[in-house]
Protein backbone atom coordinates (compact mmCIF):
# COMPACT_ATOMS: atom_id res chain seq x y z
CA UNK A 1 0.00 0.00 0.00
CA UNK A 2 1.43 3.14 -1.05
CA UNK A 3 1.54 5.50 2.52
CA UNK A 4 3.46 8.31 0.55
CA UNK A 5 1.17 11.73 0.45
CA UNK A 6 1.08 13.51 -2.90
CA UNK A 7 1.33 17.14 -3.26
CA UNK A 8 -2.02 18.41 -3.22
CA UNK A 9 -2.44 15.61 -0.08
CA UNK A 10 0.52 17.73 1.78
CA UNK A 11 -0.42 21.12 0.59
CA UNK A 12 -4.16 20.52 2.21
CA UNK A 13 -2.51 19.41 5.42
CA UNK A 14 -0.51 22.27 5.57
CA UNK A 15 -3.42 24.58 5.23
CA UNK A 16 -5.55 23.23 7.65
CA UNK A 17 -2.57 22.84 10.81
CA UNK A 18 -2.19 26.87 9.74
CA UNK A 19 -6.07 27.62 9.92
CA UNK A 20 -6.47 25.31 12.88
CA UNK A 21 -8.78 22.68 11.02
CA UNK A 22 -6.39 19.97 11.53
CA UNK A 23 -5.63 18.99 15.53
CA UNK A 24 -2.24 18.00 16.58
CA UNK A 25 -1.19 15.99 19.71
CA UNK A 26 1.79 17.76 21.39
CA UNK A 27 5.13 16.49 20.84
CA UNK A 28 6.84 14.56 23.55
CA UNK A 29 9.06 16.33 24.94
CA UNK A 30 12.67 14.22 25.42
CA UNK A 31 13.37 13.84 29.56
CA UNK A 32 15.82 15.91 30.55
CA UNK A 33 19.40 14.48 31.52
CA UNK A 34 18.80 13.69 35.63
CA UNK A 35 21.62 14.79 38.00
CA UNK A 36 22.03 12.76 41.06
CA UNK A 37 24.16 14.06 43.33
CA UNK A 38 25.25 12.21 46.24
CA UNK A 39 23.70 12.43 50.00
CA UNK A 40 26.26 11.46 53.04
CA UNK A 41 23.52 10.32 55.64
CA UNK A 42 26.54 10.37 57.76
CA UNK A 43 27.53 14.14 57.56
CA UNK A 44 23.83 15.47 58.33
CA UNK A 45 23.60 13.08 61.53
CA UNK A 46 26.56 14.81 62.43
CA UNK A 47 25.72 18.36 62.17
CA UNK A 48 22.87 17.66 63.43
CA UNK A 49 23.97 18.67 67.32
CA UNK A 50 21.54 20.00 70.13
CA UNK A 51 22.03 23.08 71.71
CA UNK A 52 23.99 23.37 74.96
CA UNK A 53 22.56 26.52 76.34
CA UNK A 54 25.47 25.84 79.30
CA UNK A 55 28.26 26.61 76.88
CA UNK A 56 26.81 30.40 76.59
CA UNK A 57 26.53 30.46 80.14
CA UNK A 58 30.54 29.15 80.58
CA UNK A 59 32.00 31.55 77.81
CA UNK A 60 29.73 34.52 79.19
CA UNK A 61 31.80 34.06 82.57
CA UNK A 62 35.05 33.25 80.50
CA UNK A 63 35.37 36.35 78.59
CA UNK A 64 34.60 38.74 81.44
CA UNK A 65 37.11 36.96 83.49
CA UNK A 66 39.63 36.88 80.88
CA UNK A 67 38.76 40.60 80.10
CA UNK A 68 40.43 41.34 83.93
CA UNK A 69 43.41 39.11 83.40
CA UNK A 70 44.37 40.33 80.33
CA UNK A 71 44.29 43.98 81.50
CA UNK A 72 45.73 43.09 84.17
CA UNK A 73 48.46 41.01 81.92
CA UNK A 74 48.98 43.87 79.38
CA UNK A 75 48.61 46.58 81.70
CA UNK A 76 45.57 48.32 79.11
CA UNK A 77 41.97 48.25 79.43
CA UNK A 78 41.20 45.09 77.42
CA UNK A 79 37.04 44.35 76.00
CA UNK A 80 36.08 40.97 75.66
CA UNK A 81 32.71 39.67 74.15
CA UNK A 82 31.46 36.43 72.23
CA UNK A 83 29.88 35.89 69.16
CA UNK A 84 27.44 32.97 69.36
CA UNK A 85 28.70 29.39 69.10
CA UNK A 86 28.62 27.38 65.98
CA UNK A 87 28.73 23.44 65.49
CA UNK A 88 30.70 23.04 62.07
CA UNK A 89 33.07 20.81 60.62
CA UNK A 90 36.85 21.20 61.42
CA UNK A 91 37.97 21.32 58.07
CA UNK A 92 35.41 24.53 57.37
CA UNK A 93 36.95 25.96 60.42
CA UNK A 94 40.58 25.38 58.95
CA UNK A 95 39.49 26.87 55.49
CA UNK A 96 38.42 30.03 57.16
CA UNK A 97 41.47 30.77 59.58
CA UNK A 98 43.89 33.23 58.04
CA UNK A 99 47.62 32.56 57.55
CA UNK A 100 49.73 33.03 59.91
CA UNK A 101 47.41 31.69 62.76
CA UNK A 102 48.52 31.05 66.84
CA UNK A 103 47.21 27.60 67.43
CA UNK A 104 47.35 26.21 70.99
CA UNK A 105 46.59 22.77 71.85
CA UNK A 106 45.33 22.79 75.67
CA UNK A 107 44.59 19.04 77.17
CA UNK A 108 41.74 18.51 79.85
CA UNK A 109 42.25 15.91 82.22
CA UNK A 110 38.32 15.69 83.45
CA UNK A 111 36.86 15.54 79.92
CA UNK A 112 39.32 13.20 78.35
CA UNK A 113 40.44 15.37 75.16
CA UNK A 114 41.51 18.62 74.13
CA UNK A 115 40.40 21.91 72.89
CA UNK A 116 42.30 24.01 70.68
CA UNK A 117 42.33 27.99 71.37
CA UNK A 118 43.13 29.97 68.75
CA UNK A 119 44.60 33.33 68.68
CA UNK A 120 45.07 36.34 65.84
CA UNK A 121 48.51 36.95 65.06
CA UNK A 122 48.12 40.82 65.65
CA UNK A 123 46.65 39.89 68.92
CA UNK A 124 49.71 37.98 70.05
CA UNK A 125 52.11 41.04 68.31
CA UNK A 126 50.32 43.64 69.95
CA UNK A 127 50.62 41.62 73.31
CA UNK A 128 54.07 41.56 72.96
CA UNK A 129 54.57 45.09 72.03
CA UNK A 130 52.76 46.18 75.02
CA UNK A 131 55.46 44.50 76.97
CA UNK A 132 58.47 44.76 74.84
CA UNK A 133 57.34 47.89 73.11
CA UNK A 134 57.42 52.05 73.22
CA UNK A 135 54.35 52.16 75.54
CA UNK A 136 52.16 52.59 72.54
CA UNK A 137 49.82 49.94 70.80
CA UNK A 138 50.33 50.40 66.85
CA UNK A 139 48.88 48.49 64.33
CA UNK A 140 51.55 45.46 64.54
CA UNK A 141 52.53 44.15 60.92
CA UNK A 142 52.14 40.43 60.19
CA UNK A 143 54.88 38.94 58.28
CA UNK A 144 54.49 35.61 58.54
CA UNK A 145 57.67 35.01 60.67
CA UNK A 146 57.74 31.88 63.13
CA UNK A 147 57.83 33.25 67.05
CA UNK A 148 61.24 33.83 68.83
CA UNK A 149 61.60 31.95 72.03
CA UNK A 150 61.07 35.12 74.21
CA UNK A 151 57.27 35.49 72.24
CA UNK A 152 56.63 31.72 73.21
CA UNK A 153 57.42 32.46 76.75
CA UNK A 154 54.72 35.09 76.16
CA UNK A 155 52.56 33.18 74.74
CA UNK A 156 52.70 30.70 77.17
CA UNK A 157 52.23 32.92 80.12
CA UNK A 158 48.87 34.14 78.33
CA UNK A 159 48.04 30.43 77.88
CA UNK A 160 48.41 30.05 81.52
CA UNK A 161 45.89 33.27 81.97
CA UNK A 162 43.66 31.52 79.80
CA UNK A 163 43.27 28.05 81.19
CA UNK A 164 42.91 29.44 84.62
CA UNK A 165 39.85 31.21 83.84
CA UNK A 166 38.53 28.65 81.91
CA UNK A 167 38.73 25.93 84.77
CA UNK A 168 36.77 28.79 86.94
CA UNK A 169 34.38 29.54 84.15
CA UNK A 170 33.49 25.88 84.11
CA UNK A 171 33.09 25.20 87.81
CA UNK A 172 29.62 25.96 88.34
CA UNK A 173 28.63 23.32 85.17
CA UNK A 174 31.54 20.75 85.30
CA UNK A 175 34.70 20.50 87.19
CA UNK A 176 37.51 20.53 84.55
CA UNK A 177 41.77 20.73 84.71
CA UNK A 178 43.07 22.42 81.28
CA UNK A 179 46.68 22.27 81.12
CA UNK A 180 49.08 24.04 78.05
CA UNK A 181 50.72 21.39 75.77
CA UNK A 182 51.76 22.95 72.33
CA UNK A 183 51.44 26.14 69.93
CA UNK A 184 51.37 25.91 66.11
CA UNK A 185 51.51 28.91 63.09
CA UNK A 186 49.83 26.11 60.64
CA UNK A 187 46.43 24.41 61.29
CA UNK A 188 47.74 21.86 58.77
CA UNK A 189 49.83 20.48 61.55
CA UNK A 190 46.86 19.71 63.97
CA UNK A 191 45.82 16.24 63.20
CA UNK A 192 44.44 14.61 66.31
CA UNK A 193 40.63 15.96 64.72
CA UNK A 194 39.81 14.52 61.44
CA UNK A 195 38.50 16.99 58.80
CA UNK A 196 34.85 16.00 58.93
CA UNK A 197 34.48 15.77 62.16
CA UNK A 198 32.01 18.51 64.10
CA UNK A 199 33.43 20.80 66.43
CA UNK A 200 31.70 23.63 69.06
CA UNK A 201 33.19 26.99 68.03
CA UNK A 202 32.89 30.34 69.92
CA UNK A 203 34.66 33.48 68.73
CA UNK A 204 35.64 36.38 71.11
CA UNK A 205 36.15 39.89 69.98
CA UNK A 206 38.70 41.72 71.84
CA UNK A 207 39.73 45.20 71.80
CA UNK A 208 43.29 46.62 73.39
CA UNK A 209 43.22 50.55 73.10
CA UNK A 210 42.43 50.58 69.24
CA UNK A 211 43.53 47.36 68.14
CA UNK A 212 40.88 44.51 67.11
CA UNK A 213 41.67 41.30 67.62
CA UNK A 214 39.94 38.02 67.93
CA UNK A 215 40.39 34.65 69.27
CA UNK A 216 38.55 31.13 68.99
CA UNK A 217 37.84 28.58 71.27
CA UNK A 218 37.19 25.03 69.27
CA UNK A 219 36.27 22.34 71.06
CA UNK A 220 35.53 19.06 69.36
CA UNK A 221 32.18 17.99 69.95
CA UNK A 222 33.22 14.21 70.85
CA UNK A 223 34.67 15.29 73.90
CA UNK A 224 31.38 17.27 75.13
CA UNK A 225 29.32 13.86 74.45
CA UNK A 226 29.81 12.16 77.88
CA UNK A 227 28.75 15.38 79.77
CA UNK A 228 25.80 16.62 77.59
CA UNK A 229 23.59 16.02 80.69
CA UNK A 230 25.21 18.93 82.17
CA UNK A 231 25.28 21.28 79.47
CA UNK A 232 21.62 21.24 78.06
CA UNK A 233 20.55 23.32 81.03
CA UNK A 234 21.75 26.92 82.15
CA UNK A 235 23.05 27.03 85.89
CA UNK A 236 21.63 30.00 87.23
CA UNK A 237 22.64 32.52 90.14
CA UNK A 238 19.61 31.50 92.10
CA UNK A 239 19.98 27.81 91.68
CA UNK A 240 23.77 28.33 92.92
CA UNK A 241 22.17 29.98 96.13
CA UNK A 242 19.61 28.16 96.73
CA UNK A 243 21.79 24.74 96.56
CA UNK A 244 24.50 26.70 98.87
CA UNK A 245 21.55 27.71 100.77
CA UNK A 246 20.41 24.36 100.98
CA UNK A 247 23.84 23.09 101.95
CA UNK A 248 24.00 24.89 104.97
CA UNK A 249 21.04 24.02 105.86
CA UNK A 250 22.04 20.75 105.84
CA UNK A 251 24.95 20.86 107.60
CA UNK A 252 23.71 22.95 110.97
CA UNK A 253 20.58 20.12 111.03
CA UNK A 254 23.78 17.22 111.10
CA UNK A 255 26.04 19.13 113.29
CA UNK A 256 21.98 19.29 115.67
CA UNK A 257 21.95 15.59 115.39
CA UNK A 258 22.01 13.97 118.97
CA UNK A 259 24.91 10.82 119.35
CA UNK A 260 25.09 8.63 122.43
CA UNK A 261 28.47 7.95 123.93
CA UNK A 262 29.02 5.18 126.14
CA UNK A 263 32.60 4.61 127.93
CA UNK A 264 33.25 1.11 128.33
CA UNK A 265 35.43 0.36 131.62
CA UNK A 266 36.18 -3.37 131.18
CA UNK A 267 33.76 -6.56 129.87
CA UNK A 268 32.96 -10.09 131.76
CA UNK A 269 31.84 -13.17 130.01
CA UNK A 270 30.05 -15.77 132.71
CA UNK A 271 27.16 -18.21 131.95
CA UNK A 272 23.47 -17.44 132.64
CA UNK A 273 23.59 -20.07 135.94
CA UNK A 274 26.58 -18.03 137.43
CA UNK A 275 24.62 -14.87 136.71
CA UNK A 276 21.84 -15.99 138.56
CA UNK A 277 24.10 -17.10 141.72
CA UNK A 278 25.34 -13.75 142.10
CA UNK A 279 24.42 -11.67 145.49
CA UNK A 280 25.11 -8.90 146.93
CA UNK A 281 28.74 -7.26 147.52
CA UNK A 282 30.19 -9.97 145.54
CA UNK A 283 33.20 -9.09 143.55
CA UNK A 284 33.39 -9.08 139.78
CA UNK A 285 37.00 -9.52 137.76
CA UNK A 286 36.50 -7.73 134.44
CA UNK A 287 38.64 -8.10 131.00
CA UNK A 288 41.11 -4.92 132.29
CA UNK A 289 43.56 -3.06 134.52
CA UNK A 290 43.16 -0.03 136.49
CA UNK A 291 45.59 1.74 134.06
CA UNK A 292 44.16 0.23 131.12
CA UNK A 293 42.55 2.63 127.88
CA UNK A 294 38.90 3.24 128.09
CA UNK A 295 37.20 2.70 124.73
CA UNK A 296 34.19 5.34 124.34
CA UNK A 297 31.43 4.00 121.37
CA UNK A 298 29.58 6.36 119.56
CA UNK A 299 25.96 5.36 118.70
CA UNK A 300 27.30 1.10 118.93
CA UNK A 301 31.01 1.90 116.88
CA UNK A 302 33.73 2.42 119.28
CA UNK A 303 35.12 5.23 117.58
CA UNK A 304 37.38 7.42 120.89
CA UNK A 305 40.80 5.82 123.23
CA UNK A 306 40.56 7.55 126.48
CA UNK A 307 41.79 7.41 129.90
CA UNK A 308 39.86 7.69 133.11
CA UNK A 309 39.39 9.41 135.41
CA UNK A 310 38.09 12.65 137.22
CA UNK A 311 36.37 16.41 136.13
CA UNK A 312 35.21 18.70 138.87
CA UNK A 313 34.27 15.96 141.27
CA UNK A 314 32.91 13.51 138.79
CA UNK A 315 34.42 10.54 136.78
CA UNK A 316 35.02 11.34 133.10
CA UNK A 317 37.22 9.87 130.43
CA UNK A 318 40.46 12.17 128.74
CA UNK A 319 40.17 11.35 125.08
CA UNK A 320 43.85 10.24 123.82
CA UNK A 321 43.07 9.48 120.19
CA UNK A 322 39.95 8.42 117.65
CA UNK A 323 40.20 5.12 116.16
CA UNK A 324 39.62 4.66 112.17
CA UNK A 325 36.47 3.66 111.24
CA UNK A 326 37.94 0.66 109.17
CA UNK A 327 39.26 -0.91 112.55
CA UNK A 328 35.81 -1.15 114.17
Amino acid sequence: MNQVLSQDEIDALLKGISEGEVEIEPAIAAPAEVQVETFDFAKLTRGRKEKLPALNFVYDRFSKALSSAMTLFVEREVEISFQPIQHIEYAEMIKSLPLPTNLNIVTTENLKGFFIVIFDAKLIFSVLETIFGSGQITAPRIDGREFTRIEISVIRKLMGIVCSEMEKAWAPVFEIRCRYSRSEMNPNYITMVAPEEIVSLCEFSLTIEDIQSWMKVCVPYTILEPIKSYLISTPSREDREMRERWFKQMQERVLDLPVELRAILGRKKMAVQGFLSLKEGEILFIDRHADDPVTVMVNSQTKIAGKMGQYKGSKAVRISGFINWEDT
